[in-house]
């Protein structure tokens, strides 16, 4: 009698990943559907999306931007999907369609009050035509459903047009509206389109993040992928975890290299450009244009980043190994040491300080590590700022000005996406780039444990 032949699992396990891929694939690209469809029947496409307050700067002009809002929120239909359940990524693409966003804007132009004591006011309409979004993640496994992690999304757009329209007086003593129009082929290229592309694609992220985590927990059961076998199910297991720990292990030097430079270096702490904003300010019937002006601000705590999940590992091929991983700055903090309020007569009013806790940050990043021609490489694919919010606003100083609060918000919000993200992205790429110059990520990713 022959001995039977031990089962080979991890074979198994491979040519199951295989077979069950192109149904899955099918199955979620179903699920993206239906979950909008449950959407409009519950009646959540009704619900108004809002952009808070914020300025924009430039030399002697600011514009503030209120009201805003998407004219209907965005739906989502997929383009294309691809899974790779053995390096557990998803990658798809969805259409947005035309996303368009509302609001008021007041400008004020110093030169131009010298000699006309005015403030411009009217509409404002963000039209962005044919946008799509480009989407990997990494998928977990949670409650017997594969859940997502590490999201890197990139929206794109055929162009934007600005149109903004104000009350223009005529002879008879009526008001007629005045509009003007602007085209570009990217948000960025238009001053107010730039201010608002970091919150916009802020809120587009929470809304696509959320629509597919539903479709995950609706299309998926790993148990029934693993055909109910607890030994295919521990395989599996240990598989994923692997992946974890693989990624985890070469990220985590990355990071502890960062921190270390960052705080040797005292790169921890940038520094901003001075803040100067306008406003107008009413005292019964009566309104006064005043000047907000502060010295330098500081952006610190750069050296608290760390990872918030475990890190998303995919080799494209066997000389390639990318990572994917969402960071996050624990204590991300901004500030304005000294600022000054001065009314019409040049007088100072009130002074104080002004300081922020950004607890909702997120940064992607994505690196590569692998050989060409036989020599080891380590490269930074992609560092982005994906969000800078939760602001926690803390102003001393104002005094009978407190009514001002809400508009120090919206000037800082300001200064976050002109100034503080790019400056942020910047440092770490920085920061990033010589750790991997620095570091033997190929050594450390193929040493035997």
């Amino acid at each position: 009698m022959t001995e039977t032949e031990p089962v080979d699992i991890e074979k198994e396990l491979d040519e199951l990943l295989t077979e069950i891929q192109p149904n899955l694939q099918d199955v979620i690209k179903r699920s993206f559907t239906n979950v909008a469809l449950q959407q409009t029947r519950n009646g959540e496409q009704i619900k108004p999306d809002i952009l808070e307050d914020t300025s924009y700067f430039a030399k002697n002009t600011q514009v503030n931007l209120t009201k805003l809002a998407l004219v209907r929120p965005p739906t989502f239909h997929m383009q294309n999907v691809s899974l790779d359940l053995k390096s557990m990524e998803l990658q798809l693409k969805c259409s947005l369609g035309e996303v368009n966003i509302t609001g008021l804007y007041s400008a004020y132009n110093e030169n131009l009050y010298n000699l006309i004591p005015v403030m411009a006011e009217g509409h404002l309409l963000i039209t962005l035509s044919n946008m799509t979004a480009d989407v990997n993640v990494g998928l977990i496994v949670e409650d017997d459903a594969f859940s997502f992690i590490n999201p890197g999304i990139d929206f794109l757009h055929d162009e934007v047009l600005l149109k903004l329209s104000w009350r223009s007086p005529q002879r008879d003593g009526g008001y007629e509206y005045t509009t003007t129009e602007q085209l570009a082929k990217h948000i960025d290229d238009l001053p107010l389109t730039a201010a608002l592309s970091l919150p916009l694609f802020a809120l587009l992220r929470q809304k696509l993040e959320r629509h597919l985590n539903q479709v995950l927990r609706q299309a998926t059961s790993v148990s029934d992928l693993m055909t109910c076998n607890p030994s295919m199910m521990e395989a599996y297991s240990s598989m994923v975890d692997q992946l974890a720990l693989n990624g985890n292990r070469v990220v985590d030097l990355v990071l502890i290299n960062m921190r270390r430079t960052l705080l040797q270096t005292c790169a921890e702490v940038l520094e901003l450009p001075s803040l100067h904003a306008t406003f107008m300010h009413k005292i019964g019937s009566s309104s006064f244009i005043g000047k907000f002006d502060s010295d330098t601000g500081w952006m610190k705590n750069l050296a608290t980043i760390n990872r918030i999940n475990d890190v998303s590992i995919t080799r494209p091929d066997q000389l390639k190994t990318s990572f994917h991983v969402t960071l996050r700055i624990k204590d991300l903090q901004i500030g304005y040491d000294e600022y000054r309020v001065r009314g019409a007569g040049g007088n100072v009013g009130v002074g104080g300080r002004v300081a922020a806790a950004l607890t909702n940050n997120r940064v992607h990043l994505a690196i590569t590590v692998g050989l060409t021609r036989w020599e080891p490489y380590a490269q930074l694919d992609d560092l982005r700022v994906h969000c800078m919010d939760g602001m926690d606003l803390h102003i001393s100083g104002l005094g009978p000005l407190s009514v001002l609060a809400g508009s120090v918000r919206s000037w800082l919000r300001g200064a976050i996406s002109s100034h503080a993200a790019p400056a942020l992205a910047a440092q770490l790429q920085h920061e990033l780039r010589a750790a991997l110059a620095e570091l033997r990520l190929w050594e450390v990713l193929h040493a035997k444990h």
